[in-house]
């Protein structure tokens, strides 16, 4: 919060459109600036209120204090947002209407509390669909995927384009094994446990003569090999994640010449190659230069978070605009083209991690949670240590009913704060 409000300190003090104003109003705005600063350290949003309120009176154009008025405003419903999300959660849902009823007569022209009172009163079927994916995520966990295949297929059939179920169902299909194949993959789980490796790639190697949709067999073995050779992975995406784009791309190459049916491997290697004709090497060793080694890292890794690859590019090219930062963000730019509808872009003079801060709260407000929860995700890869980061994804886990998730968000960001008496309020609800 600190460091969101020097940046905030900064932003207020510096911009407007003051060449349209005279020196005594440029001088009044400046006083109410530095005043709001002094407002929101102190957590007093409502306060603060009427004094962006005289900003914008004087300078109608004055975008960073239109943004922050907002700011202010959520924060100062923030009471009312939290009770009418634990009504929600404990499905008291006349009182959750209640609450935002009152929000909307609060802010009559903002209708996103009128959406939510609807989106409350449609909520069984999404309550029972919901429900019905939880089970069929518990299934997959414990293994059990052909119960998991038929709870998506409930789902599918009344929702055919969910496509977080379809997602899972896919996943859950390819897992599936029949009488043939089970003897194989049982063996070949007590040769792992022997590590004896090369006999339990052997019987999934099996398993995809019977069957070669097996994709699950297919990823054993390449867990089997980079067992049986497991620094050479290390020392190859530790490689890459430092930014020596060459050296991981040769220690991968190795790799595939022991492997050469590791999938994964010859994605990261075309991603390598990609890669390299943007930067052989990023050894700067300023935040700029940890955002571009970020954001190639997320993209070259199988399982990277490319809307996270994405923000870091832009935050490096908000910290330092030269020509490696514009090449990086115009690279993955072209690299996800197909996400980028569906990203919050720069706007303005708010960097993109208190630009993602801000869009989460106000995702959370909207009862948009999973969007929050994607916010929030975002900004921790990029910043590990953003307590305010942990604490909005704790809150939305904890409103859409993932009581634990929420535990182990907030007790994220007490290891960071351990005095931070919200987060210790917060931590006794889930109890």
């Amino acid at each position: 919060m600190k460091k969101a409000v020097l940046i905030l300190s900064c932003i207020l003090v510096l911009t407007g459109s003051a060449e349209a104003l005279t020196p005594k109003q440029v001088e009044r705005v400046d006083q109410l600036k530095k005043d709001v600063v002094s407002l929101f350290r102190e957590r007093k949003f409502d306060q603060a209120v009427p004094l962006l309120n005289e900003v914008l009176s004087i300078d109608p154009l004055d975008k960073t204090a239109t943004r922050y008025l907002a700011l202010a405003r959520q924060q100062s419903m923030e009471t009312y947002c939290k009770d009418a999300a634990d009504a929600f959660q404990n499905e008291d849902y006349a009182k959750a209407i209640e609450t935002w009823d009152r929000l909307l007569k609060m802010n009559p022209d903002d209708r996103r509390f009128a959406n939510l009172i609807e989106t409350t009163k449609n909520l069984i079927s999404d309550k029972v669909t919901g429900e019905m994916f939880e089970r069929a995520e518990k299934f997959v966990n414990e293994g059990d995927y052909k119960a998991a295949v038929n709870e998506l297929e409930k789902i599918l059939a009344v929702r055919p384009y969910d496509t977080r179920a379809r997602a899972l169902y896919n996943n859950a299909k390819s897992n599936v094994v029949d009488a043939r194949t089970k003897k194989h993959y049982d063996q070949a789980e007590t040769y792992m446990k022997e590590k004896q490796y090369d006999r339990a790639i052997e019987e999934w190697k099996r398993v995809l003569e019977i069957d070669n949709t097996q994709e699950a067999a297919s990823r054993y073995i390449a867990t089997a090999v980079r067992e049986k050779m497991g620094s050479l992975y290390g020392d190859a995406r530790q490689a890459y994640e430092r930014g020596d784009y060459l050296t991981a791309r040769d220690l991968y190459n190795r790799i595939l010449a022991d492997n050469p049916t590791d999938l994964d491997v010859k994605t990261i290697v075309s991603r390598l190659d990609d890669v390299a004709k943007v930067a052989l090497k990023i050894d700067d060793k300023s935040q700029a230069g940890d955002m571009m080694r970020k954001a190639m890292a997320l993209y070259i890794a199988v399982d990277g978070n490319r809307k996270a690859s994405m923000a870091a590019a832009w935050y490096a090219f908000q910290l330092n605009p030269n020509s490696l930062t514009i090449a990086v963000k115009g690279f993955l730019e072209l690299k996800y083209a197909s996400i980028l509808s569906t990203m919050e872009a720069p706007v303005g003079d708010m960097n993109i991690i208190d630009q993602y801060l801000f869009a989460a709260l106000n995702r959370i407000y909207e009862g948009r949670y999973d969007i929050a929860i994607q916010a929030c995700t975002i900004v921790i890869e990029l910043h590990p240590n953003n307590v305010l980061a942990w604490k909005r994804l704790g809150s939305g886990y904890y409103a859409i009913g993932k009581k634990d998730k929420a535990r182990d968000a907030w007790e994220r960001a007490l290891k960071i704060t351990p005095d931070d008496a919200e987060l210790k309020q917060f931590l006794r609800q889930t109890k």
